[in-house]
Parts: structure tokens; C-alpha cells; sequence
């Protein structure tokens, strides 16, 4: 069977864990197969009448694949249907409520509808009822997501999309969405997270994101790697920076414990070394193994810029950026955090010295897939054109929002005649990255500044109480951007917690939600994923590839995009005529039909000869340097195996799947 309303993709069903295949649609017929895997997908066959699969007693007769491989009949109660492929994924839980929720719609929607004030004030009641610790039996929510951050590679959920719809909270576009949880094979697997009936998951749940025994605080580690423009104009501050690490080594070389768990990296860019001779490199890593302070201090003394200059001001600050996150080598366990310092913006998409091919908002996206945050210093040289300064603004602030800090920026700047500054500033942020570990190996943990993401009515444990290490100095406190530096230091601490205790989301329930937090809708909650295999990533980067390759062809032959399109090798193995004849790219049958019906605007599957001309060349040439941003990014993704999933023991590595976010898709 396929999707209602697609015309190849086939109906799927996603099993529950521990459930049965049947010979036929009846449990005395014996069995198949037994304790079947979670998240092991099945093809449909035969389907349920729409009031069966409503009281979830029909029957599903499943099989291994699409051409015929049918193993057996499955209950209606140990699967879902799946039939986007779309699932949800938690934002990071700082400063914001936990996700509720619903049995049913009908409350949400009750909720949803109220005037603002009304509804803060009843969402308010529903967490303070579910903080008491005793939801009555007839309470509306029948499950909550964890205060504590959820690590997704470690404990690997699942919330599959069931059905959405848009609703607007205050001025706010946002969705209901009916969800499935579902988590992998384990002892409390089938054991409903409804917090109702399971006192256990409640306490679980309600637990403070940062609390946490000081035993597991004793085994903090944090990696702190700077990345650096080594070009002429930046020789100074790579001095300073020699001076601020000197300095803060003096402070945390008084506990030794601290000095054990602290390690210190740095990469330098430039401009490709293959286009400029002499530049020497495009990125170095001073430190293929972190060090110590100690062994640091004297490899920056190593470290000092070209002797030729570069032939445009703009830097590749994106090869730096990118290298820098994906091969250091990181010590396990350890929070990871970046100092981007910089005097230059760096290369834009298509330019011929961004040799990386990425940008701003695909390396922020990387690095939030490799749990990396990220602070950035812009040193801005007062003789330099404006332009260059509002450029490396903008790209050092999309880089610096970090998951946990509502979208604000680490970024600071400073002109570089104003050394002092740029000292403070250095200061201030490795000043509070040392203080949080020093006062976690004592067993405290800083609270939040706002209470945005407990719940009403709850304490951190002892273990989390704020410790006076954890303070800034008052002239830092003082300092620009303070609160920004601590909330980014708090969300990695948060996130770190979060995989060192194994906080799980909820499992084996159907419920309804909505994406925003329900007290500021500003905030987002859950973020749209889908889940791709490696053969799909793979068929969408040979798509893409073939998109490109057809925008040059009409590029250079003044040839209708479509009439350029079908002339590809791809178009080749389709319908040629088909494609000519398409109003829209999403008409031709190229792109891989995964990507229809998503709930996300893609100028891709928009792409008509009308729009193609009215771009211009400059419009045409930046939709391709995107695409072909979105290409090197799937490379990225596809080469790194810690990011893919195994759903079921002894899948083909091609069926591995990742969640990717939407803002990848093209």
C-alpha cells in the first residue's frame, strides 16, 4: 500500500518494542516472529479499517520490503503508522517549559484557543499540578517531557509525526502535531510514560535539568580550542591571546584536579593555500592531541601568522570553523567549546577561496550536531570598509547562537586598537568557562538565570546549588554581553548532565503537542526532523548535483532551465518529456518524492523557468552556491559515522538513518 495521496512511497509501520508477527490475523495462528526490535519498519499490505485503527484492534499484514516479502499480521496496538517519515526532536530545554503532552486534542485545542493571559494561566496550573507530584486520573496531560536535556545520540528517541496542523498563539505560526514515543528495546520499554499512572517516569521526568550527584561532577572534562585568523593583521592578538591563556592557566592550576580535566586546543586559518603561494595553509591544527597548559603555553609560543598576505580582505573563516569542530580530536565526554577570533569576514558561498563551501548557517547547524558551542571576538580594524565589518558581524553572530541561549548571539567586538578590551573580553569568557568547572569539582552546579525552564514548584537538588566559584567578577558581571556568556556556559553544562545521567524521553504513548512553549511561544520547543537513510541522502545529493550542473548548462547556453534540466543524465533515466513540460521543479519527478509534502518552504521544489529568469544571474548564481552548500553539507553528515543510527540490530549500514533538520533541506 502506499501513502494516501503519493503515488510511490510506500505505507509504513513502525513496531513497538517486543511485539509479535503472526502467521494470520489471529493470535492462535503461532508466530513468525517474536519479540520483535523498536523501530524495526515494516511495509503494509493490508490495512485496518479507519474505526479498527482508531480502537487499535485490527490487524496490519506487514512485510520486509515492497515487492512482495510479506512475513506475517501485526496487532494495531504494536505498531504506528508512519507515513512522512517526519519526526520530532526537543530543543534544547533551557529557559523554557517542558513540552506537554495531551490524550487528546480536544483539551490542546481548548488550551490553544484562549486569550493569552488566560491560556499562560491555565498552562501555569497544568505544571504546578504536575510539580506536586500527583496528576488526578482524569488529568489532561498524560505525559511530559524531561526538564533534563536528552542526547539524542546516546539515548536515541523517536517521535514520529502520526498527523499535524498550524495554529497561531500569539501572532505565531506553530503546529499541532499527534506524535508517537517511542524508544529502543530495553527493560521499561513497553512501560507507558503516562504520568498518571507511573510515579516513577514523574519523578524522573520533574527532576531538575542540572541536577546531578557530585560523584558524576567529579568526572567534568571541558575542551576549550580557539580558532584564529593567522593572517599579518592579526599578529598581535595572537600574542595577546598567548597572554589571556597565561593568565587563566594561573588560576586553574591551583586546583589540580581542575588542571586534570581541562584541555586546550587551537587552529589556524588563512586563504587556500593550493590558490595563494607562500599563504603556507589554509587551516593548521597547532594540536592534533589537546594539551595541558603547560604543554600549550609553549605551542603557542609556536604559533605566528604569514609572511603573505592574502589578496582580499575576507578570510576562509569557514574552512577554520569547520575543520576546527570536525577533526579535533576531542576528548570523550567532554563539553566542547570553540573561540572564534577574527579581524575579517569570511568568503561567501561561491567565492573561489571558500574552499570548505560552506557557510554561517550550515557549520551552526554542524556544530550543534556535534554538541560545540561557540564564542566569537570580531576584532574590527577601524581602517576597514564597513562593509567588511557588517559582513563579519552578521556571520559571527549566526555561528555564535548556540542551542539554549534563545537565539542570542556569544559575540562580541572589540577595535583592535583597543587592546584592553580585547584582553577583558578573552578574559571574561575563559574566566567563566574555568569558574563553572571549578565550582562543579566542588559539587555545585549555577543555577539559571530565569526560572523559564523548571517547572513551577520544584528545587535543584543540593548538588546544584550555585556555588561562589560560579560567579563572575563584578567588573566582569558588568561587562557587555555577561548574561550571554553565562547562559551559553549553562546550556553546554545542561547538555553535559543530561548524557552523563541518561535522561529519557517519554515512551509507548500517543499524544498530542505543540511545538512552542506554551508560556512564550517565541520559544521553540520541538523541531521538525527527517529521518533519511544514507541511500536517500545519497539520492538527494545526486539530484542536487544534477540540478546544479543543468542551472549552469542554461547559464552558458541561455537554454529554459527545464529544457537545460532534461538534458541531464539524471533526466536521462526519467521521463524527459515530463520534465519539459513541469510548471515546477516538484512537477518533474527528479526530486526523490521524501521531500513533497513537508511542512517547510522550499525554494527548490518551487523552481520554475518564470522564477529561474526573473533571478538574474547574481540571484541564479546564489541558489546554486546554496545547493551546493547543501551537497558538501550531506557529504559531511555521510561521512561521519558517530551521526548515524542503527535502528535495528544488523541493518545494512546504507538503512542507517540520520535526523536531519529541515533548515538542510534544500
Amino acid at each position: 500500500m502506499v501513502i494516501e495521496g503519493k503515488k510511490i512511497l510506500p505505507l509504513r509501520v513502525l513496531c513497538r518494542p517486543f511485539s509479535t508477527v503472526y502467521k494470520s490475523p489471529d493470535e492462535a495462528s503461532g508466530t513468525a516472529r517474536e519479540n520483535v526490535a523498536a523501530f524495526t519498519s515494516f511495509y503494509v499490505y493490508t490495512r485496518p479499517s479507519a474505526e479498527e485503527r482508531e480502537m487499535e484492534n485490527g490487524w496490519y499484514e506487514v512485510g520486509t520490503d515492497n515487492r512482495g516479502s510479506t512475513i506475517g499480521w501485526m496487532k494495531s496496538s504494536d505498531v504506528f503508522e508512519w507515513k512522512q517519515t517526519m519526526c520530532l526532536a526537543y530543543t534544547h530545554p533551557q529557559d523554557r517549559k517542558p513540552v506537554l503532552m495531551f490524550e487528546g486534542r480536544a483539551p490542546l485545542d481548548a488550551l490553544l484557543g484562549k486569550p493569552q493571559a488566560e491560556r499562560v494561566s491555565e498552562a501555569e496550573k497544568l505544571y504546578q499540578t504536575i510539580a506536586a507530584g500527583a496528576p488526578p486520573a482524569d488529568f489532561p496531560v498524560v505525559s511530559v517531557e524531561p526538564q533534563k536535556y536528552i542526547d539524542m545520540s546516546d539515548q536515541f528517541y523517536l517521535l514520529p509525526i502520526l498527523s499535524f496542523g498550524t495554529v497561531e498563539l500569539d501572532g505565531r505560526e506553530g503546529r499541532v502535531v499527534q506524535l508517537a514515543a517511542v524508544t529502543k528495546s530495553g527493560p521499561g520499554a513497553r512501560e507507558k510514560s503516562d504520568i498518571r499512572s507511573n510515579p516513577g517516569y514523574l519523578q524522573e521526568a520533574t527532576s531538575s535539568s542540572t541536577q546531578v550527584s557530585p560523584e558524576d561532577l567529579k568526572d567534568l572534562k571541558i575542551d576549550i580550542v580557539w580558532v584564529m585568523d593567522t593572517t599579518v593583521s592579526m599578529r598581535p592578538y595572537i600574542q595577546k591571546t598567548m597572554q589571556v591563556v597565561r593568565d587563566v592557566s594561573e588560576q586553574i592550576t591551583l586546583d589540580t584536579n581542575v588542571a586534570k580535566g581541562m584541555k586546550f586546543g587551537i587552529w589556524g586559518y588563512r586563504d587556500p593555500a593550493d590558490m595563494i603561494p607562500g599563504i603556507g595553509y589554509t587551516t593548521n591544527n597547532y594540536t592534533p592531541k589537546l594539551q595541558g597548559v603547560g604543554d600549550f603555553m609553549q605551542t603557542l609560543a609556536g604559533v605566528d601568522v604569514t609572511q603573505v598576505d592574502s589578496e582580499d580582505y575576507a578570510e576562509d573563516v569557514f574552512s577554520g570553523m569547520a575543520d576546527a569542530i570536525q577533526n579535533t580530536q576531542w576528548t570523550p565526554g567532554a563539553i566542547r567549546f570553540l573561540i572564534l577570533v577574527g579581524d575579517a569576514p569570511g568568503h561567501e558561498l561561491g567565492h573561489k577561496f571558500n574552499a570548505s563551501g560552506q557557510d554561517e548557517l550550515t557549520i551552526r547547524n554542524f556544530a550543534n550536531d556535534q554538541s560545540a558551542y561557540i564564542f566569537a571576538v570580531h576584532v574590527k580594524n577601524p581602517k576597514a570598509k564597513q562593509q567588511y565589518h557588517d559582513a563579519a558581524e552578521r556571520q559571527f553572530k549566526e555561528l555564535s547562537r548556540n542551542k539554549g541561549t534563545s537565539g542570542q548571539a556569544a559575540y562580541w567586538s572589540v577595535f583592535s586598537d583597543d587592546m584592553d578590551g580585547f584582553t577583558s573580553i578573552s578574559m571574561d569568557v575563559a574566566t567563566r568557562i574555568t569558574n563553572l568547572m571549578s565550582g562543579a569539582m566542588k559539587g555545585s552546579v549555577p543555577t539559571a538565570a530565569a526560572a523559564g525552564g523548571e517547572m513551577a514548584g520544584l528545587n535543584s537538588s543540593p548538588a546544584a546549588s550555585p556555588a561562589p566559584a560560579a560567579s563572575a567578577s563584578a567588573a566582569s558581571a558588568a561587562a557587555p554581553g555577561s548574561q550571554v556568556m553565562d547562559e551559553v556556559v549553562r546550556a553546554a553544562l545542561v547538555e553535559w548532565i543530561g548524557s552523563k545521567t541518561g535522561a529519557q524521553a517519554p515512551r509507548d504513548i500517543v499524544a498530542w503537542a505543540v511545538d512552542k512553549d506554551l508560556l512564550n511561544p517565541a520559544m521553540q520547543s520541538m523541531e521538525v526532523r527527517l529521518l533519511v537513510t544514507k541511500n536517500q541522502l545519497d539520492s538527494l545529493k545526486t539530484v542536487l548535483d544534477e540540478i546544479m550542473a543543468a542551472g549552469l548548462r542554461g547559464q552558458i547556453s541561455s537554454e529554459k532551465f527545464f529544457d537545460a534540466l532534461q538534458a541531464t543524465s539524471a533526466a536521462a533515466a526519467r521521463d524527459p518529456e515530463k520534465i519539459k513540460n513541469a510548471s515546477r521543479l516538484a512537477d518533474t519527478g527528479l526530486v526523490p518524492e521524501f521531500l513533497d509534502g513537508l511542512p517547510y518552504k522550499s525554494q527548490l521544489m518551487d523552481m520554475s523557468n518564470e522564477l529561474w529568469d526573473a533571478m538574474g544571474v547574481d540571484g541564479q548564481d546564489s541558489f546554486l552556491d546554496q545547493l551546493d552548500a547543501r551537497v558538501k553539507t550531506y557529504q559531511e553528515i555521510h561521512d561521519s559515522p558517530a551521526l548515524w543510527v542503527e535502528l535495528n540490530k544488523g541493518d545494512d549500514p546504507d538503512e542507517f538513518v540520520y535526523p536531519i533538520s529541515l533548515e538542510l533541506l534544500p
